[in-house]
């Protein structure tokens, strides 16, 4: 399955993507403000075809999106999909990728994904209290955070929210 959004596309993650999954998890600058990642490409490897039996069962969606140049940049997942409140995380683009529009329609085409084409009303993500420009874009979208610990905000996102702000945050962008 491929993701189409304005310009960008999102393909289902492939044993071929563990070096660059690898290489951008474990980049100092980006590595700040995830959960480790074993520098081991043949880990990330077993990692993926466990994925991918979890992909078959609809339980986990993991992407890596491909830009106007057909040049990979990031990753997204969106995980715990069973339990019924759908989670998206390991949102994480190329070191010094420079198209910043990318990198939201990244986010905003996972969300859609999630709220409006699997029909979930609400989706749920963190984000490192440190990660001070995500937390910032996030607010955006005006999610309902339920609570935070020493490392984390905790939040909600309602599909009714997104749908209504989504043009908001588009034009915002230039998007």
């Amino acid at each position: 399955m491929t993701i189409e959004y304005k310009g960008i596309k999102l393909r289902f993650v492939e044993a071929d993507d563990a070096e660059f999954i690898v290489s951008i998890r474990n980049d100092e600058k980006k590595s700040r403000f995830i959960s480790k990642t074993s520098q081991d490409v043949d880990a990330q490897k077993k990692w993926i075809s466990d994925y991918k039996e979890r992909e078959q069962q609809k339980k986990e969606y993991y992407f890596i999106a491909v830009d106007e140049k057909n040049e990979d940049y990031a990753t997204y997942r969106v995980y715990k999909i069973e339990s019924g409140l759908p989670e998206i995380g390991s949102w994480v683009s190329k070191p010094d990728y420079s198209n910043i529009k990318n990198s939201i329609k990244v986010d905003v085409a996972v969300k859609n994904f999630v709220l409006n084409e699997l029909k979930f009303d609400t989706l749920q993500f963190e984000v490192r209290k440190q990660n001070t420009s995500v937390n910032s874009y996030h607010k955006l979208f005006q999610p309902e955070l339920v609570r935070s610990d020493d490392e984390n905000n905790y939040y909600l996102l309602k599909r009714e929210t997104f749908n209504r702000i989504l043009p908001d945050i588009l034009k915002k962008f230039k998007i």
